[in-house]
């Protein structure tokens, strides 16, 4: 009797998850977070060959670009610290790009070309993949400001250099190899571009404009004679891309890059951008009409066009001090100190403790230590001091990061020494607006400035104002000019301006 063949059941774990991609989807894409983490986990462990997993694996990231899609959003404008529900999804999500990646990156490495030919794949195809799982991990470290996760570096290098090793150079490259090479240039632009200093939307416009624009940027396996403005990675080093003329690299296996034509490129955008050109006509993204996208297309210009040095030397400190995070608490505090007798101790809540890192003359870097704090971000204003009986310094954060909801660091930069609490009221006859608070800046002739106005981002700064001050129980009034802008982010405006003498 003839014996028939029968093929064994799937394993259960691999069933589980084919069962769960068949049924049907969430309305809410982040529910699939979880589950796809246990299948994808699940599948990894069964050491099944190649070609049985290259399907669902590619399901499974279908899946993956839902969760991404729907949490994306939600990002755009979180300050820090992030709280803790949106950081749990955010680190899942960034979890599970990061397994996606190494998944396609071990692919790339075991399959055989021939066995992918069969089902209609390709190295370079496969590598495509993991790195677009990468770029899309990266692009959610870099919105809610946390480092790059272990080994990001080096799987990123792995893929460029395994989709370049699997193609002969003399003939026509695939079109994969663009897109990769691509993927690959726009994530060594936006770390050029010190994302740090950014907001999350200003971040996720950069990253939408190097989508398309980062082919300017010029890789080359040679090193350069001359430092000039060119970064390097070693493919053997977790790290992220290093300036030539800050430090040159020890051996290993290397490439060079530099941003050059794509700092020029910019250059020409912004100069379209501000003469009134529809951004739609120049392939950019419908944001860059404004201002603030602008802004940092233009500061993301200036570390294209030159790596940045440090200004002044910084010492490392230990230094407790308070901190307070909102402007509008900032002002209550300078005016109850400027009253004859404190009207209440509430600016006493206002303040959370932070310790000073290290110190230079202009500014400071700090980690946050206890207390509640909120609203940070790239850009705003805080203030500083250095104990219960101290002025309130007035300084601007350049950077935020966080590790997680309980761990803030910032960089300051001192813009004054002390502020006096007024109001400003935009000049217009015909809809009067109400006066809104603003601190006042005093002239630092040492660094050639005037006294200046810093209130929260509008335009203040382009129109005649009217001044009230309260001093020694009486209030002043002075018609001003702006003069000068001295600093424009998406949170501030500080202006010089000119007091008009001859009005009564």
């Amino acid at each position: 009797m003839r014996r028939i063949k029968t093929s064994s059941p799937p394993p259960i774990q691999l069933q589980q998850a084919l069962d769960w991609l068949a049924e049907p989807q969430h309305d809410d894409p982040l529910l699939d977070l979880v589950p796809l983490r246990k299948h994808l986990a699940a599948i990894a462990s069964l050491g099944l060959p190649v070609l049985h997993r290259l399907k669902i694996d590619e399901l499974l990231q279908l899946r993956a670009q839902r969760v991404d899609d729907a949490l994306t959003p939600m990002l755009l404008d979180v300050k820090l610290p992030l709280p803790t529900h949106l950081g749990t999804v955010a680190q899942g999500l960034i979890g599970l790009r990061a397994e996606l990646g190494e998944t396609w990156l071990k692919i790339a490495g075991d399959a055989d070309p021939q066995a992918l030919a069969r089902v209609h794949r390709s190295r370079t195809q496969i590598c495509l993949q993991g790195i677009d799982n990468l770029s899309r991990q990266f692009l959610a470290t870099q919105l809610i400001a946390i480092p790059t996760p272990f080994d990001f570096w080096r799987n990123v290098q792995a893929l460029y250099h395994r989709a370049h090793n699997s193609v002969d150079p003399t003939a026509t490259l695939p079109a994969e190899i663009s897109a990769i090479d691509l993927r690959f240039k726009a994530m060594l632009a936006l770390t050029a571009a010190q994302p740090e200093g950014l907001t999350a939307r200003e971040i996720a416009f950069l990253a939408e404009y190097l989508a398309t624009h980062a082919t300017a940027t010029r890789v080359d396996p040679i090193r350069p004679e001359a430092p000039g403005d060119w970064f390097w990675l070693d493919a053997n080093i977790d790290q992220p891309p290093v300036s030539l003329v800050r430090m040159i690299p020890d051996g290993g296996s290397c490439i060079y890059f530099r941003f050059g034509e794509l700092a020029d490129l910019a250059a020409r955008h912004l100069d379209q951008l501000n003469e009134g050109v529809p951004p739609a006509s120049l392939g950019l993204p419908l944001q860059a009409a404004g201002a603030d996208y602008r802004n940092a297309l233009e500061r993301a210009r200036q570390c294209w066009a030159m790596p940045r040095r440090r200004s002044f030397n910084r010492r490392p400190q230990s230094l407790p001090v308070n901190v307070c995070t909102q402007l509008s608490s900032l002002w209550a505090a300078l005016e109850e100190g400027s009253q004859p007798e404190p009207k209440s101790t509430e600016c006493e809540l206002t303040y959370s403790d932070w310790t000073v890192l290290n110190e230079s003359p202009s500014g400071y870097a700090i980690v946050h230590v206890v207390g509640e704090v909120t609203g940070i971000v790239a850009g705003c204003a805080v203030g500083l001091r250095t104990g219960a009986g101290a002025g309130w310094q007035i300084c601007l954060v350049r950077w935020a990061r966080s590790k997680s909801s309980s761990h803030v660091e910032m960089g300051l930069e001192v813009l004054a020494p002390s502020a006096r609490p007024v109001r400003i009221q935009a000049l217009n006859n015909r809809n009067p607006e109400p006066p809104i608070p603003a601190l006042l800046l005093p002239a630092l002739p040492s660094l050639n400035r005037s006294e200046a106005i810093l209130a929260t981002r509008g335009d203040y700064n382009a129109r005649p104002f009217t001044l009230l001050q309260e001093q020694d129980s009486h209030l002043q009034v002075a018609e001003c000019m702006p003069h000068r802008n001295l600093i424009e982010t998406s949170s501030i405006e500080v202006f010089e301006f000119i007091r008009n003498s001859t009005a009564s």
